[in-house]
This record gives structure tokens, C-alpha cells and sequence, in this order.
């Protein structure tokens, strides 16, 4: 060992020369006996460096507690009478590379320790032993080291080759409690195998038996989870999903990835946290990106509850933001036990400026805390070390600056004591103690000051005393070192809580310890917890986080692939039964399960009828319009034997009435109760009652056609225009939509079906209305539209009681409009209600058009203007008209009288042949005999007028 030590002292020595000059800052109380340490000043630092920002609490604190307790036993006269200690105090950045570089020192004072008081290796050039820096670190006799697991872990690694005693004020890691690793290590804080012992029994407790966890991989994370994994039979409590954490490869997006595992492939609604405080603020903050950190109750290890409330959300932000706090809101923590350390506060309140001649960091904490500038002096002497300010830097007037006498430390600006001081306080009492009793034996009891057996301590000695050391801690009860290494199991439940608007801390809610005989006792005050948003205390708000409740009547129990952590009752699907214990089937469409899940039922027919509002709607128009046409009917059989309604035509008029009478009726059958006869009478009388109204007005602008073009070609009456032909050629052309409905209803017979919009939807529909079958029926009075159109156009020079030319194109390109309107949306609806009323509508308002264009202007002349229901304005001759104005064409015209001769279209006078005066009038109303119906009196006119013309020209 000896030889290992010189070899090693050899090897550092140059280094040592090389770096003294600039080494790193550290504090140096001299004192009789001294006592090492190591804390994190700083952060860890990034991209390379070493060390970060300053620590103003998790730092700072921990240093000024050591040095406050030094104070107390130096001034206590019953500890270590006359000898004072001393303390050197190094940076490790919370870095374990860092660390080690600053253990280096302790080491190589050891050796030279060892060198001049036991075998001596190496000497001067006068004889005398070397001493390491003037001697100072020759005094060490402890190091207290260190904060955090990892540093703790890797600087114990390196003391134990030199004998070195240490003692931990918070690593946790149970690979610490090992002798055979660390024989010379100490801590105050129990093992985190207690702390497992405390979450589980805290998981226990609340009956959370189903649970997740996420852990660091480091050596405190995976000891943690390998503890926690090997008690949890022993609880009951099964760990899904669990996940380990590299923090130094893990990119945001792994992080996001783990808790997207966690949420989508468990249901768990408790994560525990078992990792240092930089991996959990990621966890914590991916489950802010995600989205799901309301959803969790999270339990923390002691590595991130006894940090700073205001640093537990994110690492990248200097201040924690409500809607991060929410996350955080109501998780529970295990911290070894909380306490104030009595005294500190006066202490650190107290403390100026000046104290940086003692602690070396202090004016950056100054200029930290209070925000001031150092007018014109450096923060702190360590130029390679990065600053970075935790808060904003502001520009300060001068008499604000950090000389000011108005700045202190105080609670209203920010001072808060750290509830993990007292464990710093006891590991400095137990060295002291240690000492303490070594000197009783080598001294004597009622000696004072340090006598010469004291100068010289090995490590091993001091490790001996420390194993049997006992002494009050800070709450008064006795501490003694647990297997002579750990502290007893003391811990504190924290829950996170808001305390009033914006503000969060962590409160304490109960403890956790052990009895004399290693019996656990767990205490929790559930009145005093608070879960996320909730203002009033209970374990009744807090969620259920288990697998081993009985299942419902309507669940099932079966174990997730990814999941093999317990049988889980899973609710069968809205839409499905359940059969057996493990098993549940969809329902058919249609169909729902009952109540109980035992079958499927069927679901209440949804369809449109008479009580829809929508319907009511539809009904109303088509009333109008029925009231409406029965008006019209009425007119026209009251005033049938006037001038207006004849020339119209009263037979097909009726028919026309007829058709756009059952249009309105149809929207009954439309919007009622589909059955297999509403079906029927939907499915046939939407196209006859279109096919009526416009084979009635294509027969009757043929009849117009013909009989006025033939009036201009032939002497001959056309054939067929009679009201019975008329009549008969209406209902050859309504046959052809009659035997197309006939055909269509024998090849696809109407009935009703069922169709599904949405699952939970079953309505009730005639066949052919989810598709565009119900077109078929349309296609035929289309084409009669088209043809009716035509011989509208071809008659729109004939006499103005004739001529609708106007009126039927009008109702035409209405109607198509109403088609090109109403059919696209009737095809494309997925609304059986809108597609119902849509077709009722469609035909209620071609049906008012046709009212409109075809009856009013009738109606409006027989009821409002009767003065113009008279044949010769009936008769008048269209101001465009060409008949009768074709090359002379001699006519003969047969009459009572006699025979009379014109010419057709010409101007010449021809003397008829006759008796009297009254022979050399033609009476043309006496042509009957020829033009028998009334409808081509048109004709009789104008040969009446060009008779006349002829007969005064013969005069």
C-alpha cells in the first residue's frame, strides 16, 4: 500500500506543480485538526466545461451549514476542549470527473502525511519531509463528500486506496453501504433501500398496486430499481413498463417517446421517478410536451425532492412556469427526514459581503442573489469557470450596487432554508464526536488542547471511532451509524401542492421510520394531501392506480401482451357482449348490447314522419300548394266558357292541374312512415306526377304547332286535336312512365331496409334511397321537358291567347334549375332527413312554379283584368307572327251562303258571289263545319279579317 501511495505521488506531483498556480478556488479555515470537503458550488456544467452556473441553495447553504456547525463546536467547550477545527473546502460542480480532480488534493496531503509520520519515502534536499502546500492539507483527517450519488460513488472509489474516512450528507445509492467496497465510508442519510421500503410502503398504502417507473442509468438509478424490483412481491405491487434512462444520449424525443410507452401501452396512473434531479426535470418536462403530465401522480426519490421548488420543472428555464408547476402538482416525495437546522437562519441572514474573505464563493452568491454588480471587481477568482447568472442580470444605479449596505439576506427577498442542512450538520458532529472520543483515550478525559498523540490520525483510526460514534441528532433523538454505515432510516413524505395563485412547495404530510426492531412505521396525515386542482385534502382525490379489483358485470379480465404485469379488467366495447370471463363479440349492426352485456338487442328504428319537424316543414309548403291548386281549379271551372280559359286549352289544363296536384301529394307519402306501400307510392308516383304535367304541355304546344303551321300549308283541319285526341296522346305518353315504374317495381320489388350511418344509428329508409335508383323514375320527364321546351320555342310566334312560349320555358328552366339545385344535394347528403325532405320539397316547388308560370297570368286576367278575357284580344295577332302571310294561295272557303274565294296572303280583292248586303258579309263563324273545335278559332279569324279586306276591296 505504501509503495502505491509513493508511486502515486510520484505520478501527481508534476501535475501538481503545473496547476497550483491556477488552481481552482477553494476554502481554507485553518484549525488544529481539519476537516476535508466537497460540495456543489456550481451546477455540472455543458459543451465541455466543467462547471455550470452557481448553486445558491443546493450549493452555498450546505458549505455555510458546515461552516456554522464548525462554529458551534469550536465554541462548545464540551467537544474537543481547546482544539479547533479547521475545514478545506473544494468545488465538484456536481461533475465526478470534476470531483476527482479536487479529491486529488486531499489525497496528496494524505500521502504526505503518511510520508512524515510513518515509513518516510521521499525527502527534501535538506532532509526534512515535503509538505504539500505549506502543510495544510498534512491536517485532514475526513472528507465530506459528497451531494449526489455518482460523485460520491467515483471520489469513495479513489479514497478508500488511501485509507481516507468519508461522509456522505445525501448519497443515497445502496452500493455505498458495502464495506468490502467503501470500508472507510460514512453517510447520514439512510440507504436508498430504505427509501425503496418507504415508497413502497407509501404505494401500499394507497393500494396503488399497479404501477410504472422510470429510472436513471446511473449507479443510484439502477441500484434504486433493482431494490424497488426485488421488494415489490413482497408488497404486492407490480412495476410496468419500466424504463431506464441514459441522460447523457437521451434527445427530447426519447424522452417523449418513454412517456408516450408509458400512456399509450399501460394504463398506470403512478410513475415513480428513481433518478437524478437533471433526469427528472426531462422526464417531467417531456410529459408537458406530450400532454399527459396531468394524468399522472408522480413519486419521487430523495435525489429530486429535496431540490429547490423553484428549479423541480425544467433545467433550460430559470423560472418555472404555472402550467409546469400543474404538472408537478400533487406528486408525492420520500426525502430523508425534513428538518430545520436550529440557528442557520440567524446565521446566513446575517452574513455580508465581508464574509467572502472566509468562503471564496460567496460575492458570485452575492451578486447571484441580489442581482448588484461587483463595481469593477470580479464575481469570484475562478476565471475559467463559465457566468452564468440563475436570473436576469439587471443594470443597477451605483448606490445599489453589492457593496450597499441596504442588501441582506431575508425571506421576503428569496432565503429559504434548505430542509437537507441538518444531515450536513450531523456529519460534521460525527466527525467531531469521532474525534471527540479519540482524544479522551489519547489525551485524557479532562485534558485541553490538542496534545502531541493527536497530531497524528490515521484514516483507519478515525473510520474505527466513526463506526461506534452516538450523539443527538438535530431533533434531539439518538444517531448512531446503521451496520456502521448508514444513517437510521429517517425520511419525510412530501406532497407538492399549491399554496395560493402561482406559488408551489412541497409540504410535509407524514414520515416514514422504523421501530427498534426494524418494523416499518409509516405515517401520512391524508387530510393534509392535496391532488392536482383540488383545494380541500383526501385520499378520495387522488386516482386509482391498480389491476386486482374485482371486474364488473360488464368487463372482462385479460392479460396485455406488452403488459405481463397482472390480469386487468378491461370494459367490452360500447358495442359488444361479453361471453365468459375473458371474452367479449361485437353486436351486429343494428344491434347494442343490453344493460348487463349478456346480448345484443336491437336498436330503435330512427326514420322521418309526420311528427318530424322537418316533415311538419315539407307538409306545409306542399298544403299551400295544394290549397293552391284546388283555387286554381276552381277558377278555371267557374270561368271555363270565357275566351282565356278556352284558348288555353281546358282539357289539358285540368290534366296539368291533375299532375301538379299529386306533386304536392306526394310529399305525404314522402315524409311518411316508410312501409312497403309508402315505398310503392314514392317510388312510382314521383315520376308520373312529372311525367303528367309535362305530357300535357308537350301535347298541347304540338296540337298549337300543328294546327298553326298547317294553316299556312294546307286548307285541310289537322288531324288529332280534338280534346279526345289530345286527351288520348297525354295518356300514351304518361304510359310509357307508367310501364317504365312497372318494370322498375318487378325488377327491384319496394320494401323497406336498414342502413347504419354511425354505429350506434339504425334508420329506417325505403329500398333505392341511400343510392341514386330514385333517378330512374326522373329520366322520362326530363326527356319530355327537353321536347316541350322545343315546341314552346317553335310556337312563340302564333296568336297571343296561344302563345306560352314564355311561360312554359320559364317553368322548364325553373324546374331544371330546381333539379340541378335539389338532386345534388339529395345524392350527396348523408342526412336521411335532409335527403327526405329535399325530394319533397324538389316537388313541391316545381309545382308552384308551374302554378306560377302557367296558371296565374290566366287567373290574374280572368279574376283582376276582365276586360281583357274578350275574343279579339284573345285573337290578336302576335306582332312577330308570320301566319297567314305567306305567297298568295287561292282558297276556297264553303259556307251557308255560298261558295266565297280569297287568296291567302295577298292583298288583291276577289267580288264573292251572294245576295244582298248581308250576303257580302262573311260570316266565318259559320266554319265550324271545318274548324269544329274551338281552340283553332285563331285560324277562323284571321281568314275572318283577310275575307273582310277582300270583300271592301271588291266593293
Amino acid at each position: 500500500m505504501t509503495r502505491t501511495r509513493f508511486t502515486l505521488l510520484i505520478l501527481l506531483a508534476a501535475a501538481t506543480d503545473a496547476r497550483v498556480a491556477g488552481m481552482q478556488p477553494y476554502l481554507n479555515m485553518s484549525g488544529d485538526i481539519t476537516l476535508g470537503a466537497l460540495f456543489p458550488i456550481h451546477r455540472k456544467g455543458s459543451d465541455g466545461e466543467d462547471c455550470g452556473r452557481i448553486q445558491t441553495e443546493d450549493g452555498i447553504q450546505p458549505l455555510e451549514a458546515m461552516l456554522y456547525t464548525l462554529q458551534q463546536i469550536n465554541q462548545d467547550p464540551d467537544i474537543l476542549p481547546g482544539i479547533k477545527l479547521g475545514a478545506l473546502v473544494f468545488d465538484s460542480c456536481d461533475n465526478p470527473s470534476h470531483a476527482l480532480k479536487q479529491a486529488l488534493y486531499f489525497v496528496k496531503g494524505f500521502i504526505a502525511h503518511v510520508n512524515t509520520y510513518h515509513q518516510q519515502e521521499f525527502h527534501c534536499l535538506d532532509g526534512s519531509a515535503p509538505k504539500f502546500l505549506g502543510g495544510g492539507f498534512d491536517k485532514v483527517v475526513a472528507v465530506l463528500a459528497a451531494q449526489s450519488s455518482s460523485v460520491t460513488i467515483q471520489v469513495a472509489s479513489m479514497l478508500r486506496l488511501f485509507a481516507v474516512p468519508q461522509i456522505s450528507y445525501m448519497a443515497t445509492s445502496p452500493s455505498l453501504s458495502s464495506k468490502d467496497k467503501f470500508p472507510h465510508f460514512f453517510r447520514t442519510v439512510p440507504s436508498d433501500v430504505n427509501q425503496a421500503h418507504a415508497m413502497l410502503e407509501i404505494l401500499k398504502d394507497f393500494g396503488w398496486t399497479y404501477v410504472s417507473i422510470v429510472y436513471s442509468d446511473t449507479e443510484y438509478g439502477n441500484h434504486g430499481y433493482e431494490t424497488l424490483d426485488s421488494l415489490a412481491s413482497n408488497y404486492s405491487i407490480c412495476f410496468s413498463a419500466p424504463h431506464r434512462i441514459n441522460k447523457e444520449q437521451f434527445s427530447d424525443e426519447d424522452y417523449d417517446g418513454v412517456i408516450r410507452t408509458i400512456t399509450n401501452k399501460t394504463e398506470v396512473r403512478v410513475v415513480v421517478l428513481f433518478a437524478e434531479k437533471s433526469t427528472t426535470l426531462r422526464v417531467l418536462e417531456a410529459a408537458r410536451r406530450v400532454g399527459v403530465g396531468e394524468r399522472f401522480v408522480w413519486i419521487g426519490s430523495d435525489a429530486w425532492s429535496t431540490a429547490n421548488h423553484k428549479e423541480v420543472m425544467t433545467a433550460r428555464s430559470d423560472e418555472l412556469q404555472v402550467d409546469e408547476m400543474t404538472v408537478l402538482e400533487g406528486a408525492l416525495a420520500v426525502q430523508p427526514l425534513s428538518g430545520r437546522m436550529s440557528g442557520f437562519d440567524e446565521y446566513f441572514t446575517n452574513l455580508t459581503l465581508d464574509h467572502k474573505a472566509l468562503n471564496p464563493w460567496f460575492s458570485e452568491f452575492w451578486e447571484e442573489y441580489h442581482h448588484c454588480d461587483q463595481e469593477g471587481e470580479p464575481a469570484h477568482d475562478n476565471e475559467t469557470m463559465p457566468q452564468v447568472s440563475l436570473f436576469p442580470r439587471v443594470t443597477l444605479s451605483p448606490d445599489t450596487s453589492c457593496t450597499s449596505p441596504r442588501l441582506t439576506i431575508e425571506e421576503a427577498n428569496g432565503y429559504k432554508q434548505q430542509r437537507f442542512l441538518h444531515f450536513v450538520r450531523d456529519a460534521v458532529y460525527a466527525v467531531a464526536y469521532a474525534l471527540h472520543d479519540l482524544h479522551q483515550v489519547r489525551c485524557g478525559k479532562n485534558y485541553t488542547g490538542i496534545c502531541d498523540d493527536m497530531r497524528h490520525i490515521d484514516g483507519e483510526t478515525i473510520s474505527a471511532y466513526l463506526s461506534n460514534v452516538s450523539f443527538n441528532d438535530e431533533a434531539g433523538k439518538k444517531f448512531r451509524f446503521v451496520h456502521n454505515v448508514d444513517g437510521p432510516p429517517r425520511y419525510s413524505i412530501l406532497n407538492y401542492q399549491k399554496v395560493k395563485k402561482d406559488s408551489y412547495h412541497w409540504v410535509v404530510i407524514g414520515n416514514y421510520t422504523q421501530d427498534d426492531n426494524g418494523a416499518p412505521l409509516l405515517y401520512i396525515e391524508k387530510g393534509l394531501m392535496k391532488f392536482r386542482g383540488q383545494t380541500e385534502g383526501g385520499r378520495e382525490f387522488f386516482p386509482n392506480s391498480t389491476c386486482a379489483q374485482p371486474c364488473e358485470i360488464d368487463q372482462v379480465k385479460f392479460r396485455e401482451r406488452l403488459d405481463p404485469c397482472c390480469y386487468k379488467c378491461r370494459n367490452c366495447g360500447h358495442y359488444q357482449v361479453k361471453l365468459g370471463e375473458h371474452r367479449c363479440e361485437d353486436c351486429l349492426e343494428g344491434t347494442r348490447p343490453t344493460s348487463n352485456r349478456t346480448f345484443c338487442e336491437d336498436i330503435p328504428e330512427d326514420f322521418i314522419d309526420y311528427s318530424s319537424p322537418w316533415a311538419i316543414a315539407a307538409m306545409a309548403v306542399a298544403s299551400c300548394g295544394i290549397l293552391v291548386t284546388l283555387f286554381v281549379l276552381f277558377v278555371f271551372w267557374i270561368y271555363s266558357e270565357t275566351p282565356v280559359i278556352k284558348a288555353s286549352g281546358r282539357e289539358l289544363s285540368s290534366l296539368l292541374l291533375l299532375g301538379t296536384l299529386v306533386s304536392f301529394l306526394m310529399t305525404f307519402a314522402v315524409v311518411a312512415k316508410p312501409d312497403s306501400g309508402t315505398c310503392t307510392i314514392t317510388r312510382f308516383g314521383i315520376g308520373l306526377c312529372y311525367t303528367l304535367c309535362y305530357a300535357a304541355l308537350v301535347t298541347k304546344t304540338n296540337r298549337i304547332h300543328r294546327i298553326f303551321n298547317n294553316m299556312t300549308h294546307s286548307p285541310h283541319k289537322p288531324r288529332y286535336t280534338s280534346p279526345k285526341s289530345q286527351l288520348i296522346i297525354t295518356g300514351l305518353l304518361t304510359s310509357i312512365e307508367v310501364v317504365i315504374n312497372a318494370v322498375w317495381l318487378m325488377k327491384v320489388p319496394p320494401s323497406v331496409n336498414h342502413i347504419y350511418p354511425s354505429r350506434d344509428v339504425r334508420l329506417r329508409i325505403c329500398r333505392g334511397l341511400e343510392d341514386r335508383s330514385y333517378m330512374v323514375g326522373l329520366i322520362y320527364p326530363c326527356f319530355l321537358i327537353v321536347i316541350c321546351t322545343l315546341y314552346a320555342v317553335k310556337t312563340r310566334k302564333c296568336p297571343e291567347g296561344f302563345n306560352e312560349t314564355r311561360y312554359i320555358a320559364f317553368t322548364n328552366y325553373t324546374t331544371i334549375i330546381l333539379w340541378l339545385a335539389f338532386v345534388p344535394l339529395y345524392l350527396v347528403s348523408t342526412n336521411n332527413d335532409i335527403r327526405v325532405v329535399t325530394l319533397a320539397l324538389s316537388l313541391s316547388l316545381s309545382g308552384l312554379v308551374q302554378l306560377a308560370c302557367l296558371f296565374f297570368p290566366k287567373v290574374y286576367i280572368v279574376l283582376m283584368k276582365p276586360e281583357k278575357n274578350t275574343k279579339e284580344l284573345v285573337m290578336a295577332q302576335h306582332r312577330s307572327s308570320s301566319y297567314l302571310a305567306a305567297p298568295a294561295t287561292p282558297v276556297v272557303v264553303l259556307n251557308e251562303n255560298g261558295v266565297s274565294s280569297y287568296v291567302h296572303g295577298s292583298d288583291s280583292s276577289i267580288k264573292t258571289g251572294g245576295g244582298g248586303s248581308d250576303a257580302s258579309t262573311l260570316n266565318l263563324w259559320k266554319i265550324k263545319p271545318i274548324l269544329k273545335d274551338q281552340s283553332i278559332t285563331s285560324a277562323a279569324l284571321n281568314a275572318k279579317d283577310t275575307l273582310k279586306n277582300l270583300q271592301i276591296r271588291t266593293m
